[in-house]
């Protein structure tokens, strides 16, 4: 009779293990809460630096993202489209007419949305919410954006660091 609880205490214990392996998430699929805020916070800072123009502050927004924050696919596709200089003449020249127009640009992110990894294990993410420019010659309305990146992890010596892996908006 001993023999017997002992064979049935194992078949509960392969049954209970069979099921839990069954059950589990796909690693692939799986990203941490943790990653996910930090490319939450990531995408924000990004969108920030690609939007505010002002005349304190675009310099060191254009070299933050030319320093590791984007792709070089992702810079040579926004220089085409004229979202960050193409020479540091020319950003020097954005800064000089940024600071002789006192120009000020406020940004506000309504929503980031983060999605699951695709095949190349990028995260797409979606940003959008509202820019607005105001200078001493005048404001605009705010106007609408809507971003979408493809975030990945790149290494910086010993540590991962996020980047855009691409771009859309």
């Amino acid at each position: 009779m001993r023999m017997y609880g002992v064979h049935v205490a194992l078949a509960i214990s392969l049954l209970i293990n069979l099921g839990l392996f069954l059950s589990r998430p796909d690693p692939k699929k799986n990203v941490g809460q943790q990653i996910k805020n930090d490319f939450n916070i990531f995408a924000r800072q990004v969108t920030q630096h690609l939007l505010d123009s002002s005349y304190i502050t675009v310099e060191q927004n254009t070299a933050a993202l030319l320093s590791g924050e984007l792709a070089p696919s992702v810079i040579a596709q926004l220089k085409q489209g004229g979202l960050l200089p193409n020479t540091l003449d020319e950003m020097r020249a954005q800064s000089r007419a940024a600071a002789d127009e006192r120009r000020v640009t406020a940004v506000r992110i309504d929503n980031v949305s983060l999605g699951d990894p695709n095949q190349n294990g990028l995260i797409p993410a979606e940003v959008s919410g509202a820019v607005a420019i105001h200078s001493a010659s005048g404001s605009e309305d705010p106007k609408p954006f809507k971003f979408k990146y493809l975030l990945g992890q790149t290494k910086k010596g010993e540590e991962l660091k996020p980047i855009v892996a691409g771009f859309s908006g």
